[in-house]
């Protein structure tokens, strides 16, 4: 069997982001075998939020930059937030950049949460979900009809309109769903793979049983920040979420922990916004990833 899949947060984000960081970040991903790298999605955060997210470079600009820059590394978004952006235009940027990259687009969809943003970005919050749900039902009828002539009825019609190229995969783009809501469950189960953020271990056993009850077939990719030192410690990332803090062998254990209650594989944060980070991504895919069991038999 494979080994789980292993992926990493680039720095697109974060007060000391810098575009020959953000590159060398990714190549260090590449280089160390790791299988994807992602970015973080957020337009104009409120000023509450700009000790986190107020310096960024804009996701899917950002995955087209390090298209340039690497070869063989998926690349992905974690997680777009789709009722913020118009419809039509996203699913385009988003076939474009599968092309372009070679079929290394991989993009995890989200409804969002910071309300704030919605407002100055002239989106309805309250209604996001709803929207979500609209968004992939119509995508996956416009790539079923492309390359060519597409049409679609519901709340964005479209009349005629030619959508070409299409993505490099027949079944269309690789959309995983981020969330960790019951109704998130539901959703990932249209595409097939569910990407929760920083879940301990009980609630990601009972979830992923959940999903699969839903999708047999499907698969789980946890977002969860990691730090590999010395001391074993309690720690919380950058929004006081669960993550993981130790030395390689028991930050090793505990993934595995995670791979055994129904993980498929990590996109982990190791520090994203601190010097070093080429480092720590060489050290983890050296000292942990060779610790972690195959991945689970599909369908069980």
């Amino acid at each position: 069997m494979d080994g789980p899949h292993l992926g990493v947060v680039l720095p697109n984000y974060g007060e000391a982001f810098d575009p020959g960081r953000l590159a060398g970040a990714a190549v260090a991903a590449e280089e160390a075998g790791l299988d994807s790298g992602w970015t973080t999605d957020h337009v104009l955060p409120p000023s509450g939020h700009a000790g986190v997210y107020g310096t960024i470079a804009e996701a899917l600009v950002a995955v087209g930059f390090l298209a340039g820059s690497t070869r063989r590394l998926q690349l992905g978004v974690s997680a777009l937030i789709v009722p913020q952006r118009e419809p039509l235009l996203t699913l385009k940027q988003l076939v474009s950049l599968d092309v372009l990259s070679g079929g290394r687009l991989i993009t995890a969809v989200a409804a969002g949460w910071m309300e704030e943003e919605f407002q100055t970005l002239g989106a309805s919050f309250g209604d996001r979900g709803r929207r979500l749900d609209q968004w992939l039902e119509l995508a996956g009828e416009l790539l079923r009809q492309a390359p060519g002539r597409v049409v679609a009825d519901g709340p964005v019609p479209v009349s005629d309109a030619w959508l070409a190229p299409a993505p490099t995969r027949p079944e269309g783009l690789e959309l995983w769903v981020a969330g960790v809501s019951r109704h998130t469950l539901r959703r990932a189960a249209r595409t097939g793979v569910w990407h929760p953020v920083a879940l301990p271990l009980r609630e990601l056993r009972s979830m992923a049983a959940a999903f699969r009850a839903e999708a047999p077939e499907g698969r789980v990719v946890l977002r969860l920040a990691v730090t590999v030192q010395d001391r074993l410690e309690a720690a919380a990332d950058e929004r006081g979420r669960h993550m993981v803090a130790g030395p390689a062998r028991w930050v090793a254990e505990q993934l595995n922990d995670y791979l055994e209650a129904g993980a498929d594989g990590f996109v982990v944060d190791l520090g994203h916004d601190r010097p070093g980070l080429e480092e720590r991504i060489a050290g983890f895919a050296a000292e942990v990833g060779p610790q972690l069991l195959a991945r689970r038999p599909a369908g069980t």
